[in-house]
């Protein structure tokens, strides 16, 4: 399943790259309403200028007194339609009557049509019509044009004729004219277009990808802080269960020693009478039981022991070799009798406390006497301490057959346990001493090769003697 902190790595992406979809399409859309806006603009303007040099030269011929009657006589059309026609560009001009249809063209050889319907009705309300194609075929429009001739570029402009009133249509001019002029315009228009659509998505790319992007890290930094933070209150939450557990653990574990304490060494007493006696020293049944007591009487008069030290104003110190030396002494004989070796070693040189060195050495006698338990007979279970930079560090090492995920994930946790019969009671109790310490317990690796757990002691302060033998406390740095 997805973390949320991976989230919005992936959401970031696709929200830059549609909001960046957008703005060029955008961007797109407006460079090509524009573009047809101004094409349509460029050629009106050809007949915006043809209509009123048609105006211009009549009102010429009548100032001249050239004009023999109105603009109604089509010949008089004609002969203004001719001199304009001498501009440059114009190919050939038709003419058309007010209702639309065909009355004479110059040359003789351009072709008869009639006028569009939509042209006339635009031109009925005396405005210019044009028309661009830059596809034109001349055959169309030219009777000596060769057939399958290339296309050209051709412009139409039709130009409406007035009554004297300047009310009504008289009649159309419709004007052929070279367009490659325009064709170069609106290519012209194009590439500019091109340019800064494309200068403008860069830009605004660059601003919205940088501002998206912002936004989102702070979203991901967001999201990885609450994620953190959730994570940090289940482990609270978990702690807080577990200590609650631990505590109940602890009550129980009291109550059993102090019901347990003079039971057990009465029953001690009779097992090594009764082992002194007839066969029963060489009876295996027996030197186990005499064994087992032995081990189960050590064990409460340790925790008695430790207990004591801790409520009561004894104190002394102890060198890490030393308490690597008296773990050496305690798991060497059970180590013997699972035919495991039983190595250690001391690169430590700190000074603990007898309070903290108690705790050390019950957390570190249950991870040895498990690591003694889980390795196979002829193996090796080895003990190192050493000094680092995160404080006093022990290492228990076996080479048993690892542990199945599933256990190892919740391994501090009571109620689990690998082992037949047990309860998973010893690695949690570790947890809470270690906790006690402001250290911390943890399973470094897991492999069919063995396990690796680590005790790391924080030993930020170190006793030492002031010149009038007062204890004081030293940070060391």
């Amino acid at each position: 399943m997805e973390s949320p902190v991976q989230r919005p790595r992936w959401a970031s992406v696709l929200v830059i790259g549609l909001a960046l979809a957008v703005l060029g399409g955008t961007l797109a859309w407006s460079a090509f309403d524009l573009r047809s806006r101004i094409r349509l603009q460029m050629v009106q303007r050809d007949g915006e200028i043809l209509d009123a040099v048609t105006l211009m030269q009549h009102l010429n011929d009548q100032a001249a007194g050239e004009t023999l009657a109105t603009l109604a006589d089509p010949g008089e059309q004609f002969q203004l339609a001719l001199k304009v026609s001498k501009l440059r560009n114009v190919l050939g001009v038709r003419l058309y009557a007010g209702d639309g249809k065909f009355v004479n063209a110059f040359p003789a050889y351009i072709t008869e049509t009639v006028l569009p319907v939509t042209d006339l009705t635009q031109l009925q309300t005396l405005q210019p019509v044009s028309h661009f194609s830059a596809h034109a075929r001349m055959e169309e429009q030219d009777l000596l044009a060769e057939t399958n001739s290339p296309t050209t570029s051709l412009t139409l402009v039709e130009v409406p004729l007035r009554t004297e009133n300047q009310k009504q249509l008289a009649g159309v001019i419709q004007f052929l004219m070279d367009g490659s002029s325009l064709a170069r315009q609106y290519a012209e228009l194009d590439r500019n277009l091109a340019l800064r659509f494309s200068v403008a998505f860069l830009v605004g790319a660059s601003v919205l990808a940088g501002g998206l992007g912002w936004a989102m890290r702070r979203v991901q930094t967001a999201s990885q802080l609450l994620a953190e933070r959730t994570q940090n209150l289940l482990e609270a939450n978990r702690e807080l269960a577990l200590s609650a557990r631990m505590s109940a653990v602890g009550a129980v574990t009291a109550h059993l020693i102090h019901g347990l304490k003079n039971p057990l060494s009465g029953l001690a007493n009779f097992v090594s009478s009764q082992r002194g006696g007839g066969d029963n020293g060489s009876n295996p049944d027996w030197q186990t039981a005499f064994s087992t007591t032995q081990r189960m009487q050590e064990m409460i008069n340790r925790v008695v022991r430790v207990l004591q030290e801790q409520q009561s104003g004894v104190e002394y110190e102890i060198t890490a070799g030393e308490l690597v030396g008296l773990l050496a002494q305690k798991g060497r004989p059970s180590a013997a009798a699972a035919n495991v070796r039983f190595e250690t070693s001391c690169d430590a040189d700190e000074t603990l406390s007898n309070r903290e060195a108690d705790l050390i050495l019950l957390v570190l006698e249950n991870l040895v006497q498990n690591g003694i338990e889980a390795t196979p007979a002829g193996k090796l279970v080895r003990l190192n301490a050493v000094n680092s930079r995160d404080g006093l560090v022990f290492e228990v090492l076996d080479q048993g057959y690892g542990l199945p995920a599933t256990v190892a994930a919740h391994l501090f946790t009571p109620c689990t346990s690998t082992k037949k019969g047990g309860g998973g009671i010893g690695l949690a109790i570790s947890k809470q001493l270690a906790q006690h310490l402001g250290a911390t317990v943890e399973l470094v690796s897991s492999s069919t090769a063995g396990c690796v757990f680590r005790l790391t002691v924080p030993v930020e302060k170190r006793r030492t003697k002031t010149g009038s033998g007062h204890d004081i406390l030293a940070t060391r740095h």
